[in-house]
């Protein structure tokens, strides 16, 4: 009798430990899970690039048309997900776009797999509307973190904003010969306008 109660005991002790061992593998994986959900978070929004660049581009057109319009919503992604374009901003009377195009650098291997010549350097961007007409930016900005590139892009003498325009991201090759190419909408002709609040950081650099 009294060696089965040490037995018992023993088995209860034995689930005791074997319960606050995988209490303690859970929490591990809970704090791991969210430590890396909040890395990537962090990762893929790089304060940096949200403000406003301002560039003599910028402060020519604001001379012009001092009226900095923005979206209520302008976020963009292209249909695989790669490519995001944000923090858009544009002068309507100036014909002046600006805004922040970023991708996953591990996208960029997917594109190698398919086009093993492909290199970083090889990518370019143009602007178009609903008519055709192209615009080429004047890259403001770069920079690589974690596992995002991040290009600052502003475009000149744009005919209209009462229609769509969309950044085509061309990977390699040229305009007549293709290789590869992510495609999304930065604005669109019906998306509701509100004025850009600058940040005070902002408006200094704007005073200068």
């Amino acid at each position: 009798m009294w060696y089965n109660v040490r037995k018992s005991e023993k088995g209860v002790g034995i689930l005791n430990k074997f319960a606050k061992a995988i209490k303690y593998i859970f929490v591990v994986a809970l704090i791991a899970f969210l430590a890396a959900l909040l890395l990537r978070i962090c990762q893929s929004d790089y304060k940096a690039f949200k403000d406003v660049y301002i560039s003599d581009g910028f402060k020519a057109a604001y001379k012009v048309d001092s009226n900095v319009r923005t979206h209520a919503v302008n976020d963009g992604f292209s249909e695989n997900g790669g490519v995001f374009a944000y923090s858009l901003v544009y002068m309507e009377d100036a014909g002046y776009i600006q805004f922040t195009v970023r991708y996953n650098i591990r996208h960029m291997d997917e594109v190698r797999e398919t086009y093993p010549d492909f290199k970083d350097e090889d990518i370019y961007y143009i602007l178009q509307d609903n008519d055709g007409n192209t615009y080429t930016p004047n890259v403001l900005e770069t920079e690589e973190k974690y596992n995002y590139r991040f290009f600052k892009l502003e475009f000149t003498d744009i005919e209209s904003f009462e229609k769509d325009l969309k950044i085509k991201m061309i990977l390699g090759g040229t305009p007549d010969n293709v290789s590869a190419q992510n495609i999304l909408t930065v604005h669109r002709g019906d998306d509701t306008s509100i004025a850009y609040d600058f940040s005070s950081s902002e408006l200094k650099k704007l005073n200068k």
